[in-house]
C-alpha cells in the first residue's frame, strides 16, 4: 500500500470511528436535555470544560509525540527503543494522571465556590476527576498503536469508551434525578470514568495481542543506546508544544463557564435563567456544531503529512494540490451543514432537546461550522510545513478575541446569549484568516477561490430547496418534526445530485478509500 492509500485509510477508520463517537455523544444529551433541562446542562457544563482542559493540557499531545518517535526509532530499526519510550511514557503518565486527578477532587469546592460562583457544580466537578487518569494512560496506548500506523485500536477503543460513557451517563442521570439537579449532573460527569476504564480494557486486550504476534516473529530488539531519560525528555519535548495549542480552546471554554452567565445576570437575568441560556449554547447548539468537525479533524489529520511529503519533495505542484484538496473536502462538508443547522435552527431545537429556544444561539453559532473547518484545515497546512507555532499563535489570538467578544456582545441586551454565539464566529473568522494568510505567504499556494464559490452557490441552492421545503410541509399540517427530517434529508439529496451534476463530487475518490479500508 503506497503512501496516500495508508494515510487515507488510516482517515477513513479514524473517521469512522470519530463519526460514531460524536453521533453517540450528541444522541445521549438528548434524553440528558429532556431529564435535567437548561439549568440541569448548564451545571453539566461547568464541570465538563475543566476536565477538558486538564486533560489536554496533559495528555493531547503525548498520542503525537509517541508515535512520531516510536515510527521513527522503528524505521531506524531500533525495536527496542520503542518499547523504551512505551514504557517510560507510561510510568510518566501514570504518575502525572494520579496527582492531576488529586488535585482537581482537592480543589472541586475552590473551584464551584470561587471561580465558578456555583456551588452546586461541586458534585459534578469531583465526579469527572477521575477520568483524568484513565484518559492519560489511554493516550500512551494510542500513541503505541499510531507509531506503527495501526489505527483500528485507537478507533475501536474510541467507540467502546464513547458508548459506554454515554449509557452511563444516562443511567446515572436518571438514578441520581430525584435527590437533584447536582447529583443528576455528577452522574452523568461520572460516565467519562466508566468510559476511561472500559476504553483501557480494550486498549491492553489489543496491546497482549499485538506483543503476541510479535513474540511469534521472533524480532531481536536493537537499541540505540539513548537512555530511558533522554527518551522521557524527547517525548515531553515533542508533547508539550501540542498540548499547549490544544488547551487553549477547553481553557476558553471554561472561561465562557464564567464569563457568559456572569454577562447575562449583568443584564438582569436571574442565576437560573443565565444558566439555563449557558446551557442552550454550551450543551445543545454547540454539540450540534462540532458535529462536522469529525471530518474536518480526519481531513486535517491525514493533510498534515501529505503536505509534509510534498515539501519534502519539493513538489510545489503537488503541495498546492494537496493544499486545495484538503481545504475544498473540508468545505463540501462544512459549508451545507452551516446552512442547514442556520436555516432549520428552531425546528432541529425542537426535533432534538425539545426546546426550540436553543435555535436562538444556534443561529449565529451555525456559521462557525465553516470558520472552525478553515482553521482545522489551515492550521494542519502549516503543521505539514514545519510551522505549527503559527499555528498555535493564532490560535492565542482567536481564544483571546473569543474572550473579549463574548464579555462584550453578551452584556448587550439585544443580543444577550447571541452575542456570545457571534463572538465565537467572529473570533474563528479571524483566526482563520490569520492561518489562510500566512500559509499563502510560506508556500506560495493558489486557493482555487472560483471552486469554493460554486460549492457555495450550491450549498445556497440546497438552502432554498430546504427551506421553502420545510415552510410548504408545515403549512400543509404535517408535523414540525417530521417535516424538519423529511427537508434535512431533500438537503442531502439536492447537495449531492447538484455537485455530482457540476463534477464538484470526486467519485473515483470515494471509491479508492472504500477499496483501501477492506
Amino acid at each position: 500500500m503506497d503512501n496516500r492509500q495508508s494515510f487515507l485509510k488510516g482517515a477513513v477508520v479514524l473517521s469512522v470511528a470519530g463519526a460514531i463517537s460524536k453521533v453517540l455523544g450528541a444522541l445521549y444529551r438528548i434524553p440528558l436535555a429532556r431529564l435535567i433541562g437548561g439549568e440541569g446542562m448548564g451545571l453539566y457544563q461547568m464541570a465538563y470544560p475543566i476536565y477538558t482542559t486538564i486533560l489536554s493540557l496533559a495528555t493531547a499531545g503525548v498520542p503525537v509525540a509517541i508515535s512520531v518517535l516510536v515510527s521513527r526509532k522503528e524505521t531506524q530499526g531500533f525495536t527496542g527503543d520503542s518499547r523504551k519510550i512505551f514504557r517510560v511514557s507510561l510510568i510518566m503518565l501514570f504518575i502525572f494522571g494520579i496527582l492531576l486527578s488529586l488535585a482537581v477532587m482537592q480543589g472541586a469546592r475552590f473551584i464551584a465556590d470561587h471561580v465558578l460562583h456555583e456551588p452546586r457544580a461541586y458534585y459534578p466537578i469531583l465526579a469527572v476527576a477521575p477520568a483524568i487518569f484513565f484518559a492519560g494512560i489511554m493516550s500512551v496506548f494510542r500513541g503505541y498503536f499510531q507509531g506503527y500506523q495501526s489505527m483500528i485500536p485507537t478507533a475501536v477503543s474510541q467507540v467502546l469508551e464513547q458508548l459506554f460513557r454515554v449509557t452511563a451517563v444516562v443511567i446515572l442521570a436518571v438514578m441520581l434525578f430525584p435527590r437533584g439537579l447536582e447529583y443528576a449532573a455528577a452522574g452523568a460527569t461520572f460516565g467519562a470514568v466508566v468510559g476511561g476504564v472500559v476504553g483501557l480494557i480494550v486498549l491492553f486486550i489489543f496491546y497482549l495481542r499485538f506483543r503476541k504476534e510479535q513474540a511469534k516473529k521472533d524480532i531481536t530488539l536493537e537499541y540505540s543506546g539513548t537512555s530511558s531519560w533522554e527518551l522521557a525528555r524527547e517525548v515531553i519535548r515533542l508533547a508539550v508544544p501540542v498540548s499547549f495549542g490544544a488547551v487553549v480552546l477547553p481553557l476558553v471554554q471554561m472561561l465562557d463557564a464564567i464569563i457568559v452567565p456572569g454577562r447575562l445576570m449583568a443584564i438582569g437575568y436571574t442565576t437560573s435563567q443565565a444558566t439555563a441560556l449557558y446551557g442552550q449554547l454550551a450543551g445543545m447548539a454547540a454539540v450540534l456544531i462540532s458535529l462536522p468537525t469529525i471530518f474536518t479533524i480526519a481531513i486535517s489529520t491525514s493533510l498534515v503529512p501529505a503536505v509534509s511529503q510534498a515539501l519534502a519533495q519539493n513538489d510545489r505542484g503537488l503541495l498546492n494540490s494537496r493544499i486545495n484538496y484538503g481545504l475544498r473536502a473540508g468545505m463540501l462538508i462544512s459549508l451545507p451543514c452551516a446552512a442547514g443547522l442556520y436555516i432549520l435552527a428552531f425546528p432541529i431545537s425542537d426535533l432534538l432537546y425539545a426546546a426550540p429556544e436553543a435555535g436562538i444561539p444556534l443561529e449565529p453559532l451555525a456559521f462557525s461550522c465553516i470558520t472552525l473547518a478553515a482553521f482545522q484545515l489551515s492550521s494542519a497546512g502549516l503543521q505539514g510545513i514545519g510551522r505549527p507555532e503559527i499555528a498555535m499563535r493564532h490560535l492565542l489570538v482567536t481564544g483571546v478575541l473569543k474572550v473579549i467578544f463574548n464579555y462584550t456582545l453578551t452584556a448587550i441586551p439585544m443580543w444577550n446569549i447571541r452575542g456570545a454565539a457571534i463572538g465565537t464566529v467572529l473570533a474563528f473568522t479571524i483566526g482563520s484568516l490569520l492561518n489562510i494568510y500566512y500559509l499563502k505567504r510560506l508556500t506560495k499556494v493558489t486557493y482555487e477561490v472560483g471552486r469554493l464559490l460554486k460549492l457555495t452557490l450550491v450549498t445556497v441552492f440546497m438552502s432554498i430547496a430546504v427551506k421553502y421545503s420545510y415552510m410548504y410541509l408545515v403549512g400543509i399540517d404535517i408535523h414540525s418534526h417530521l417535516a424538519t427530517i423529511i427537508a434535512i434529508t431533500l438537503g442531502v439529496g439536492v447537495y449531492g445530485l447538484t455537485l455530482f451534476l457540476i463534477k464538484e463530487l470526486d467519485i473515483n475518490m470515494l471509491k479508492n478509500i472504500i477499496k483501501d479500508v477492506k
